[in-house]
């Protein structure tokens, strides 16, 4: 059963649980006009304080009625926005589609991430032209910073792409829903990157499965089974069922093709852009992230005869930890290969060379981005606590260790384990 025929009768079925359980009635979508402008860098850089989104939901639905999986349409967006004290609306859109977003943070967190469709591409911050952005909610971030500064610092990398975003104040039907995040959502389509092939793995998500890998990563030194696969692009959208078999087969002929090349031994050079697998590597130990050891919301992707590591996403699970000691992905997905190879350790040792500077300026960023949110974050912080956390799996309430300080307490410590995480990694690597 191949996922076109899937998503079909789930979207179906979803469609039919939302309207049975909420007594609502699912909005026609509207159509897009011709002629519709591109809205480009329309909110400013610079702005007296955070941006203000207007999220306007259709006829009586309220926030709690949107889900994940289906879309709800009809619904308008504007945005408000203080330069040199004179308020302004930067941008205004009808027809915009929205829905949840996210597995344990849309089914666990009291404040949810959300993605929002627009008809036309729409370029909100100058990096780039796209229907597909993402309001992230990171509930569970005391600082609401840890994804924000993990972007910058992949932007510091030679990454392809990486998704760019600013804060903004959401209110929904006029009421404030907190500090969100609106950013680029990872989509190949518009104006963000090229390939052939772009791939998601994520063992929390085996519903959206398109294939397995045929090695799996290590965890907790042991062997674990295969990594569940997602074609994210090309968009199964745009094909018929039988048409995206024939680009599925292909996609995961390639993958499948890396890996028996990999695991016969050939050189990763010849196989990996060195650069971006570098890179990638080196941002996710910066950050301390362990989601790519099991691994969750990791991307690659093929082009030109080769895999690419990136984009990078998802930081707000306990990342930015000062208790982070080592280089701890070696086993994630085929890093346990490469390892004892010496093509990746000495490329791996030159990347860090060039990179550490870069790192190392990244404490400016986050004072500056905490300045930004700083008079939003108090209002958000008591509408929306984050503690306790019901994912923590010590019964503490606790997962990034900062849930019961104060914002600033926070961001100090956020700093220090950048500081500690640079000097760490700086030992690890220069003895490879």
């Amino acid at each position: 059963m191949f996922r076109g025929l899937k998503y079909g009768i789930l979207f179906l079925t979803a469609a039919a649980f939302v309207a049975g359980c909420q007594d609502k009635t699912i909005i026609p979508e509207d159509q897009p006009q011709p002629g519709e402008k591109v809205y480009t860098g329309c909110i400013p850089e610079k702005t007296d304080h955070l941006p203000r989104l207007n999220l306007q939901l259709p006829q009586d639905w309220e926030l709690d009625d949107i889900r994940k999986e289906v879309w709800t349409n009809g619904c308008s967006v504007s945005i408000q926005a203080s330069v040199n004290g004179q308020e302004s609306t930067v941008f205004t859109a009808q027809g915009v589609k929205v829905k949840g977003r996210g597995n344990s943070t849309f089914r666990s967190y009291p404040k949810k991430p959300l993605t929002l469709h627009f008809f036309n591409q729409v370029n909100f911050i100058g990096t780039g032209k796209t229907k597909h952005w993402v309001l992230l909610a990171n509930w569970m971030d005391r600082t609401l910073l840890r994804n924000d500064v993990a972007f910058e610092a992949a932007r510091r990398t030679s990454l392809e792409w990486t998704p760019s975003g600013t804060f903004v104040d959401l209110y929904v039907n006029g009421k404030y829903e907190g500090v969100y995040w609106l950013g680029e959502k990872i989509h190949v389509e518009g104006s963000h990157f090229t390939c052939d092939y772009l791939y998601s793995y994520d063992t929390s998500d085996k519903q959206e499965c398109d294939f397995y890998s045929l090695h799996g990563h290590w965890k907790q030194d042991q062997a674990v089974g295969e990594i569940p696969v997602e074609l994210k692009y090309p968009d199964r959208d745009n094909y018929s069922t039988e048409e995206f078999h024939t680009i599925l087969n292909k996609a995961k002929n390639t993958l499948h093709g890396f890996e028996e090349a990999l695991f016969r031994g050939e050189d990763p050079a010849s196989l990996l852009d060195m650069n971006s697998l570098c890179d990638w590597y080196l941002v996710e130990e910066l950050c301390g992230n362990k989601e790519p050891r099991f691994p969750k919301s990791t991307f690659l992707y093929y082009k030109e005869g080769k895999i690419y590591s990136g984009p990078v996403w998802d930081f707000d699970y306990g990342t930015f930890n000062p208790d982070h000691h080592g280089l701890q992905l070696q086993g994630c997905m085929y890093f346990y290969q490469l390892w004892s190879h010496p093509t990746f350790r000495k490329h791996l040792k030159h990347r860090w060379s060039i990179l550490k500077p870069q790192f190392q300026d990244l404490l400016s960023y986050v004072d500056q981005r905490a300045d930004f949110i700083r008079e939003s974050e108090e209002r958000n912080h008591q509408m929306w606590p984050c503690y306790p956390n019901p994912l923590s799996e010590d019964g503490t309430g606790l997962v990034n260790r900062d849930e019961k300080m104060t914002f600033d307490e926070a961001v100090a410590r956020l700093k220090q384990a950048l500081l500690d995480r640079i000097a760490e990694m700086d030992l690890e690597i220069n003895i490879l």
